[in-house]
């Protein structure tokens, strides 16, 4: 018996190759030519626990994993999965519940505006299937620079919740080359609530021309969930957005400091800028902090930032608040501008934060602080934090 024999007689297995034969080829036996022959043979003997095996080769097809099944490429260098030049809507993955996709390439192309999706993850899939070790590329960058496409990476639109310990994608690369108008993203999280955990992966999406949406990874559902851990987020309109949902992260870089102006957690400690006045501040006027512990002055006092970094999370406490009828306000300003992260406090309210508002930095730009008092004012010995991520 030869080593080829071998292999293909391991049961639970069903190989796939360039030299197989769809036709006379068996789950346990000889190899299939082609992936989906594979699948159809599951899915005519409702198998479940198999590992569909690919030995190197490009495979132009569109997968749909069958539930309770694995693949698995011999190689992402060597073994790739896809659909060039698509010229309708095309999902190239969709997982299966309590599935595994690993060590593949997946390759979606199109030179026309149509919706295009490299791995989609419909159902409670989020909470059991798993991508793992995976390069996904979808690209229609050559198509026009005025028409409208959503291109996704990875979009994931159903119901699961995975705990903290479940990652839903992990060791994997995402790349999204788009142009013209739309929503493109490297990984989506929409439709549904529910939640999708990334870690050690790299989210990059680029914009060949046009003026669409851009963005490396968005949650945008009330109720959802995003996490994304130890990876790197590269995008155009932002890095990253929490639109709607929530969205945390941890040591994870966002390439370019920017999280579409909008507020998100950090599942570590971030670092801290911190301001504060020991007495009353002036009532009815307009003054500028001091870092550290000092009392504030009528001239605009500046930190410059030595890299470019992300602010969040402007938080006031005070001992007395402004006292009834009065608002002040706390006002982030870079480079001697006005931004909108803003804080104020009200009446007798002594303290409040402000988690929904982000504002990006440059290595060289200024930043100051700057408090507005109302006329009646009786706010004392203040505290002003804000993050730095």
């Amino acid at each position: 018996m030869g080593i080829l024999e071998m292999v293909i007689s391991r049961a639970n297995t069903a190989l796939v190759m360039k030299t197989g034969n769809d036709s006379e080829a068996t789950i346990g036996g000889n190899p299939f030519k082609t992936i989906n022959g594979a699948i159809t043979a599951i899915n005519t003997t409702g198998a479940t626990g198999i590992t569909i095996f690919i030995f190197p080769g490009i495979y132009d097809e569109k997968i749909i994993m069958p539930s309770g099944n694995s693949l698995r490429g011999i190689s992402a260098l060597t073994v790739t999965i896809r659909q060039q030049n698509v010229g309708v809507n095309t999902t190239l993955l969709t997982m299966g519940e309590n599935t595994r996709v690993e060590d593949i390439t997946l390759l979606l192309t199109s030179s026309n505006h149509v919706n295009l999706i490299g791995a989609a993850f419909p159902g409670t899939t989020s909470q059991t299937a798993k991508l793992r070790t995976t390069s996904i590329t979808v690209d229609n960058s050559t198509a026009s620079t005025t028409g409208t496409s959503n291109v996704y990476g990875i979009h994931s639109f159903g119901t699961g919740n995975p705990s903290d310990s479940i990652d839903t994608v992990r060791a994997s690369v995402i790349t999204v080359n788009s142009t013209g108008l739309g929503i493109k993203r490297a990984l989506m999280v929409n439709t549904n609530t529910h939640r999708f955990n990334c870690r050690d992966s790299n989210l990059l999406i680029t914009n060949a021309g046009g003026v669409g949406s851009y963005i490396g990874a968005e949650v945008n559902q009330v109720g959802a969930q995003l996490v994304i851990r130890a990876s790197t987020v590269q995008g155009v309109t932002a890095d990253v957005s929490q639109t709607a949902g929530i969205l945390s992260i941890s040591t994870t870089n966002l390439h370019n400091s920017h999280a579409n102006n909008f507020g998100f957690s950090t599942v570590l400690q971030t670092s801290t800028i911190i301001w504060g006045d020991p007495g009353s501040l002036p009532k009815g006027t307009v003054r500028f902090y001091r870092p550290g512990s000092a009392s504030v002055s009528n001239t605009e006092i500046f930190i410059r930032l030595s890299q470019k970094c992300l602010l969040k999370a402007l938080n006031v406490r005070a001992v007395i608040g402004p006292g009834t009828s009065n608002t002040d306000t706390w006002i982030i300003r870079k480079n001697g501008i006005d931004t909108p992260l803003t804080v104020s406090l009200t009446g007798s309210q002594t303290s409040t934060i402000n988690n929904n508002v982000s504002v990006s930095f440059q290595a060289g730009d200024n930043l100051s602080l700057k408090v507005t008092t109302s006329a009646g004012t009786a706010v004392s010995d203040t505290v002003l934090q804000v993050d730095v991520f």
